[in-house]
């Protein structure tokens, strides 16, 4: 027992001496009153943190459920809060100052480096304005034969599984979704490598690589890079590093190969007469051209979005389809929508049939609602701010649980019922604008949440219109843990699928 508590009292210790500057009574003083769960001297409240990651997501939701919206953990000498009422998510989401990241993401700099989801100041305006052209309308509708070809591609692969008891939808999800943004976002063709061993090996990395993230996360000793870099953690994360980092040098690399004959080309011209690049080829002309970007600057923003842009999408498409199993009806009603655009024909959807699919927009809402793909959203106050009758000081860390925020009883009624209709433009026009941030708000918003939508859509009416799905696994008791994207504890989502023309499919 006394070798535990000098272990811990050795811990925090160097918890204090390595981030002192942090320590300031300035803190301490605006955050008294703000309510939170009992706190222990030195350590703070940050225990129960320190167990499984399932245990740590169900911690999180009864604080959240407890103290309406707001409360404070202490973790040694740092203080974080976390909101998740809409008029406070609005003043943090809306601010114009208050908008770097916080301070886990810096954990992510290793790999990721100054990209779009870490940079802040000059660097992140300079590279938002540069990426936003990426997914102008003009673009999107360029990208639409490739979602469906991807579509198409995924929907052949089912055909192997309809003769299995059932099918995790997460690998098949997490394929789908890489392909299709090295096809559009990248335009790279997954199946023109020589050897697709790359492929697998990134995907397996990112899987290892959130694992050994949440722990690091967990235990604020391992924030200090001088710390972290003697553990066998980091010896293994480096590793990972690698073959993040080959995938994506491959991509970039292959585009400029090829840049010479693809130059030539004209790409999409906007109403302004503009022309319009994919999210690679404007980054590889505005190096082309002496612009604020070189070669380590496109392997950042392609590192952050190879890596937020399928992961995110993929856990969003594997939940969707997970509820659309346990609810047949919302199947069917989806169907007759497709019946009313397609009249039977099997051609390929185009843009604007997927901007008519009204109600699978609506289901789509309101899957993201009930599994953000993103649950919590980090801040790093850096001007003091006010939330309801607390100052929230300076250097003071922000978490805004999406999670939380859509799943509150005051905003949601029935929080964790699948109800579509929340989105009917009726009860969306008297609902708070901040009660629903599936794709975060305000000016760090996600660049590409239109092309997720229609990526969704794609992948959603293709399947559906060649299967049926139906439930392995009640949804409801699916363990969750905490994760750099929402995930089940397993990583396991199970659906069978049934061919819809079998002759002895009974509906």
């Amino acid at each position: 027992m006394y070798l535990v508590i000098g272990l811990i009292l050795f811990v925090l210790a160097l918890i204090l001496w390595a981030n002192r500057e942090h320590w300031q009574l300035r803190i301490y003083k605006h955050v008294k009153d703000i309510p939170g769960p009992p706190s222990i001297p030195f350590i703070g409240n940050i225990l129960p943190y320190v167990g499984t990651l399932d245990v740590i997501w169900k911690h999180a939701r009864n604080l959240a459920i407890e103290y309406d919206g707001l409360y404070k953990i202490w973790a040694g000498n740092r203080c974080a809060i976390f909101i998740s009422d809409p008029n406070y998510n609005e003043i943090i989401l809306s601010s114009t100052k208050n908008i770097e990241k916080s301070e886990p993401y810096n954990l992510l700099e290793s790999w990721l480096g100054q990209g779009l989801l870490i940079s802040g100041g000059e660097k992140w305006k300079s590279r938002r304005k540069i990426l936003t052209p990426a997914f102008h309308f003009h673009i999107l509708k360029q990208f639409i034969n490739v979602f469906e070809e991807q579509s198409d591609r995924t929907v052949k692969m089912i055909q192997e599984e309809c003769d299995k008891p059932y099918t995790n939808v997460i690998p098949l999800a997490a394929e789908h979704a890489l392909c299709a943004l090295c096809e559009t976002t990248m335009g790279i063709k997954m199946d023109n490598y020589e050897n697709l061993q790359d492929f697998n090996r990134y995907k397996e990395a990112i899987y290892q690589f959130g694992h050994l993230f949440m722990d690091r996360v967990k235990n604020p000793l391992l924030y200090s890079e001088k710390i972290y870099s003697y553990t066998p953690m980091a010896r293994v994360t480096k590793k990972l590093y690698g073959i993040l980092k080959k995938f994506t040098l491959r991509v970039i690399d292959e585009r400029l190969a090829s840049w010479d004959d693809e130059q030539k080309k004209i790409g999409m011209t906007s109403a302004s007469g503009k022309q319009l690049f994919p999210m690679l080829d404007i980054l590889i002309t505005e190096m082309k051209n002496g612009g604020d970007i070189n070669y380590d600057g496109i392997r950042e923003e392609v590192d952050t979005f190879m890596f937020e842009g399928h992961d995110t999408t993929s856990m969003g498409l594997s939940f969707l389809l997970m509820l659309l199993a346990q609810h047949p009806e919302v199947q069917e009603k989806i169907l007759e929508e497709q019946n009313q655009i397609f009249n039977g024909d099997n051609r390929i959807a185009t843009y604007e049939d997927l901007q008519n699919m009204k109600y699978l927009e609506m289901v789509i809402k309101e899957s993201l609602r009930l599994y953000p793909a993103v649950p919590v959203l980090g801040r790093k106050v850096t001007e003091d701010v006010q939330l309801g009758p607390y100052t929230i000081p300076a250097d003071v860390q922000v978490y805004i649980v999406v999670f939380d925020t859509h799943h509150n009883p005051n905003f949601w009624p029935d929080p964790y019922k699948f109800d579509p209709d929340r989105f009917l433009p009726d009860n969306c026009a008297k609902r708070h604008p901040f009660a629903y941030i599936p794709f975060s708000a305000g000016s760090r918003n996600c660049i590409g949440q239109r092309f997720v939508m229609l990526e969704m859509k794609s992948f959603v009416t293709k399947i559906l219109r060649e299967y049926i799905l139906e439930p392995v696994d009640d949804l409801s008791k699916v363990v969750m843990k905490i994760d750099l994207v929402i995930r089940p504890l397993n990583d396991n989502l199970r659906v069978k699928f049934r061919r819809r023309n079998d002759n002895n499919n009974t509906k």
